[in-house]
């Protein structure tokens, strides 16, 4: 027993060293790894780079830092370059176990390079639709209106349909109002008209597009299809709504509501017929 606890003291002797330096190695290397990926951050910044490379490589950039710190931590322990050899000879079976890591990392630099969105586009993936927040290695994060963040893995990014809504600098906003059968279809369509060429954001240029597009069951749909500028597509929808309703009400055009005409038809009694004798 003295022999064995000797030899714990030795080895613990021997590893307290270690851990310590360990310790000291990842509080001062991941302290100088923020301090030096908020130096290559701002040096990109500076240098104007596009805020979609900025964000994918970044990432890149912190994450190779921290791995970096990590490693020199362990060989504290043990000789790194064994498991370097260790992780070589097992190659094959490391890359099937990190296909899935590899193939967001592979995806993330097809985002940057074919550049389908950038940061700050609207965008809609198959049914997320958002603000791009950034692009990481591995994946990208969405903002909603609502201020959530959705976050889509890469690979997910690349198999999916992307609308790109912020990649055309004018958008065409579809509108679609309803009056009464009785209302005045020229008289509604030039109140829409003149509306539309009095509002300061919308485009003269396609020129807005006013016309009756279906006759339903208790009213006529009139369509606007006016362009506008991507930024103000919002702000000219609600514009529309609010004055549409207000200049209708002054002009007496009815916007109908939901409605369904019943006619009784008057259908004389029957008399009863006679009883059938015939049974007994």
């Amino acid at each position: 027993m003295e022999e064995i606890w000797g030899q714990f003291l030795t080895w613990l002797s021997g590893l307290v060293p270690k851990v310590i330096a360990a310790g000291v190695i990842l509080a001062v290397g991941f302290w100088a790894a923020r301090l030096l990926y908020r130096v290559i951050l701002r040096g990109m910044e500076r240098s104007k780079a596009d805020a979609t490379f900025v964000s994918f490589f970044g990432s890149c950039i912190r994450v190779a830092l921290k791995a970096i710190v990590v490693i020199t931590a362990i060989a504290q322990f043990v000789d790194v370059s064994s498991i370097i050899a260790t992780v070589a000879a097992a190659g094959v079976t490391v890359g099937l176990a990190m296909k899935e890591n590899l193939s967001g990392i592979a995806s993330g630099a097809q985002i940057i390079f074919t550049r389908p969105f950038r940061v700050g586009d609207y965008v809609a993936i198959e049914g997320n639709e958002g603000t791009v927040e950034r692009i990481e290695m591995m994946f990208t994060a969405l903002r909603t209106f609502d201020n959530k963040e959705i976050i889509i893995p890469n690979s997910e990014v690349i198999a999916s349909t992307v609308v790109n809504v912020s990649a055309m600098q004018t958008r065409r906003l579809d509108l679609t109002f309803t009056v009464s059968y009785g209302a005045d279809l020229d008289r509604a369509k030039a109140v829409l008209r003149a509306l539309v060429e009095a509002h300061p954001l919308a485009c003269k240029d396609p020129e807005p597009l006013v016309a009756v597009s279906e006759l339903r069951d208790s009213s006529v749909a009139l369509v606007v299809k006016v362009w506008c500028a991507k930024d103000d597509y919002w702000t000219l929808y609600y514009d529309m709504q609010e004055n549409v309703k207000k200049k209708f009400d002054e002009e007496g055009i009815v916007i109908p509501f939901p409605q369904m005409d019943v006619h009784l038809q008057n259908v004389a009694p029957q008399p009863p017929s006679p009883p059938d004798r015939t049974r007994r």
